[in-house]
């Protein structure tokens, strides 16, 4: 594919090349009839004088009269300027052949209002009188197109051309006198570059109109706009509006001819704005260009109230203030790597230096010729072919952009699904064994509720980029897309899940292995602000079956992921979720945990029968300020979802079998520390290994230590975690079901789980005196607990009439504000010797 490529484009290149050569062939016969005036192609010799008269009063009589006055200069040294004036032009003509000569003098300015050409003899006496000029009428379209005349100069006889030059705005007007044959010459010339220059724009044109009403993008109307003053500007400098319009209108847009020149520079700076997408971006350049166009329309306006020689230097002005616009826009989308706007930048080289040659011809600067004079016609039609190629390239980008959206995801840049399915349709086509392959980033929800949408997408390109690294190790996964150069093999499928697609035939064991061992070797961790974000993956994998479709083959891929499924958290707490739910906390909260910044502070619980403390939970506090007002059950939902959870859960370990450490060495040997364990802990390896170890380096019995499960945590991997409470029974250990009443389990986890204690949350004991229906609740789980021979604890006891209450309804233990609030751990030491707490 790719050598045809490069072949196709050689062709393209070749096929350019021979273009070139024609038309630089034909524009070499077309740039000469200059070169071919009767002083070089005759045997007549011409002198040339002038007189300019700043009064406009002088008359014919008068100028014959004085012809002796006339400056001898060549006529390119005339001051040729917008002053209203009268220019007196005189060509000495000496025939010296012996035959007569017939010659054509042209005047090469179809703009001029009034010229009067006085063929003289001799002697200064009027042979014949032609009146020329675009306001003069009864002229043909021709004379009105390519103003001359023709003239007869006898054989050994002298005569002379007297020209009269009266108009307003471009007053220079070349003369050029011709021999019959090669006035031909010049007429084909002039017709052949007109022909093409028309002939190119309309068709342009009419092709940017179909498209305008294909795809319904005003740029094109802008451009045809450019097209149609080009044609009226160019028409009237050099004629061939004649031929285009009909006479009044030609006639009207010569008068008016400045008023193009604007319509023909708004179209220019509208097309620059529009094509460069500024309208898309409301910027301060797009309301510079808005601000350049409506001076430039006023000023249009104008040019039908004022003479042409008072407009044509405004507009010259505002020029160079229509260039720097433009550059500045255009230079500004370079930088922000507008790229495909190449052929657009290329158009403005030749519209500059046409531009430029122009005003320099005008005003003498360069000297007059055919190539020079059609230099700004040359100059626009390569710019228009330019804008055309331009916005080619632009349908070009856009096609390739909405194809690019269409397969990639917006986020991460990677294939998307629609890639997936084009891979599957060809599998299926060829017949081809197949599985699809998919990797999830565990959590992926709940860390989207902590990452923003960037560092979610850098999120899932990291692991895309290693999960490339692994792939490419393995010929058997194939790329889903050939001319990509990132991640070609993968496709992301949103919610942090990745795809990919196997052809070798293989056992399932054998492809569940390789997958498990690509799972392995992915990054663990993935920094973000300072934070190590701890991650887990899942993975699934489904083989194609030839009679299923592409939903059916990803639905099944979907089933197949093995992992640990989303835990349900309690309303309480998914309510300070959005407080603190942030990547910074989360670093913060790291460090921490690191530097040991973190503490466990007690709430006793009291035996209701005895008013004794028995034990305390241990609840997790971070006192440094600004941290220290931190819903703490939001603090650990986020290292839940951070996966920080498991090196919390050491930590609070730790600390709380030094705390009983402490507590059996100030004589409390009975006192039970009870601390919070979640389902995410699950992951921890050898995690009673640990326990173990812990509980040997404090010297602490294990029968002093509980765990608190809440009932949400039983939902997810249930085998495991049965598994895990009686691994802990039988370690010593008691294990407390927490929050009884707010989770989403069924009675059955009484039965499949080896519980001591049922503790019952506080949002049915706060108020429980006035409210009978919790009265009810709650005094029925008291004797449904004590039925299955397990002990009751309630929290948020806040008063001596809950306790006694409780008491009454058989509730073994007690914890709340009633007694203490959770305190730092030597003063609790103080509080359970304040209250004489027998050993």
């Amino acid at each position: 594919m790719k050598n045809n490529h490069l072949r196709y484009r050689f062709i393209a290149v070749l096929i350019l090349l021979f273009l070139f050569y024609v038309i630089a062939n034909f524009a070499s016969h077309l740039v000469t009839p200059t070169r071919y005036t009767i002083d070089k192609t005759t045997p007549i010799y011409l002198s040339q004088s002038y007189l300019i008269d700043d009064t406009k009063n002088l008359h014919t009589q008068q100028i014959l009269d004085n012809l002796n006055s006339f400056t001898a200069k060549p006529f390119q040294h005339i001051d040729w300027n917008f002053t209203p004036r009268n220019y007196w032009l005189l060509v000495d003509l000496d025939n010296r052949s012996q035959e007569k000569e017939h010659i054509v003098a042209h005047f090469d300015n179809p703009m001029v209002d009034h010229l009067t050409a006085y063929h003289l003899d001799s002697h200064n006496n009027i042979i014949t009188t032609t009146r020329l000029g675009d306001l003069e009428s009864e002229l043909s379209l021709f004379q009105y197109s390519v103003p001359h005349i023709d003239l007869t100069i006898s054989a050994q006889s002298k005569q002379k051309l007297l020209l009269k030059i009266d108009t307003t705005g471009i007053s220079k007007t070349p003369i050029n006198l011709y021999g019959e044959a090669e006035f031909q010459d010049l007429i084909r010339s002039q017709t052949a570059i007109w022909g093409i220059f028309v002939g190119v724009l309309i068709m342009a044109a009419l092709y940017n109109l179909v498209l305008f009403f294909g795809i319904k993008d005003r740029v094109y109307l802008i451009y045809i706009g450019y097209i149609i003053s080009a044609i009226i500007l160019m028409g009237g400098v050099l004629g061939f509006g004649f031929y285009l319009w009909p006479l009044s209108w030609q006639l009207f847009f010569q008068k008016y001819i400045v008023a193009s020149n604007y319509a023909i520079a708004l179209f220019t700076l509208a097309f620059c704005t529009m094509f460069l997408r500024y309208h898309k971006e409301q910027c301060w350049r797009f309301k510079l260009s808005i601000y350049l166009m409506f001076l430039m329309f006023l000023l249009g306006i104008s040019c039908f109230f004022i003479a042409e020689n008072i407009a044509a230097p405004i507009f010259f002005v505002v020029l160079v203030l229509l260039y720097i616009v433009c550059i500045i826009m255009i230079y500004s989308k370079l930088r922000s790597g507008f790229r495909w706007a190449k052929f657009y930048v290329i158009s403005w080289i030749p519209l500059i230096i046409g531009a430029a040659i122009q005003p320099l011809e005008l005003t003498g600067v360069l000297p007059y010729s055919f190539a020079i004079r059609h230099a700004f016609l040359v100059a626009i039609l390569c710019e228009v072919v330019l804008m055309a190629m331009a916005l080619a390239d632009r349908v070009r980008y856009q096609r390739e952009k909405a194809l690019y959206h269409a397969t990639h995801t917006e986020q991460t840049k990677l294939l998307n699904s629609a890639m997936l399915k084009q891979a599957y349709m060809s599998l299926q086509l060829k017949q081809r064994t197949a599985s699809l392959c998919l990797i999830k980033i565990t959590d992926f929800y709940s860390l989207s509720h902590i990452l923003n949408q960037t560092q979610s997408s850098q999120l899932v390109v990291a692991i895309a980029k290693s999960l490339e690294l692994q792939l490419n190790k393995e010929r058997e996964f194939i790329n889903l897309e050939s001319n990509i150069v990132t991640c070609p093999r993968i496709a992301d499928l949103s919610n942090g899940v990745l795809a990919f697609i196997s052809i070798k035939t293989q056992s399932v064991q054998s492809l569940h292995d390789k997958l498990t061992k690509i799972r392995k070797s992915l990054p663990k961790y993935h920094p973000v602000q300072g934070f190590n974000l701890q991650l887990n993956y899942a993975m699934g994998y489904c083989i194609l079956e030839r009679d299923s479709g592409f939903d059916t083959w990803l639905q099944n891929g979907y089933f197949s992921l093995t992992e640990v499924p989303q835990t349900s958290y309690p309303n309480n707490r998914s309510k300070v979720m959005p407080v603190t739910m942030n990547i910074s906390l989360a670093a913060a909260f790291q460090n921490a945990l690191k530097r040991n910044l973190l503490t466990i502070y007690h709430q006793p619980q009291i035996d209701l029968r005895t008013g004794q403390a028995v034990g305390s939970e241990a609840l997790l506090r971070w006192p440094n300020a600004p941290y220290e007002q931190i819903n703490i059950e939001a603090l650990i939902l986020l290292a839940e979802r951070t996966g920080l959870i498991n090196e919390l859960t050491l930590w609070v370990l730790d600390q709380a079998c030094q705390d009983i450490a402490k507590f059996n060495h100030a004589g409390f040997f009975k006192h039970k520390v009870s601390i919070n364990l979640s389902a995410k802990n699950l992951m921890i390896h050898n995690l009673i290994e640990k326990i173990e170890n812990t509980l040997l380096k404090h010297n602490v019995p294990a029968k002093q230590l509980k765990f608190e499960l809440t009932e949400s945590a039983l939902i997810t991997n249930q085998q495991q975690m049965i598994n895990l409470v009686e691994q802990l029974t039988r370690l010593g250990i008691e294990v407390i079901l927490d929050d009884f009443g707010t989770g989403y389990s069924s009675l059955n986890c009484f039965v499949s789980y080896n519980f001591s204690t049922l503790k019952i949350d506080k949002s049915f004991i706060i108020g429980l005196p006035s409210h009978s229906a919790n009265r009810v609740i709650v005094k029925a789980a008291i004797e449904m607990a004590h039925s299955l021979g397990l002990k009751v604890t309630v929290e948020g006891v806040e008063d001596v009439t809950t306790q006694q209450l409780l008491h009454t309804m058989g509730a073994d233990y007690a914890q709340g504000y009633y007694y203490s609030k959770a305190i730092a751990v030597d003063d609790y030491l103080l509080w359970l010797a304040e209250n004489k707490q027998a050993n």
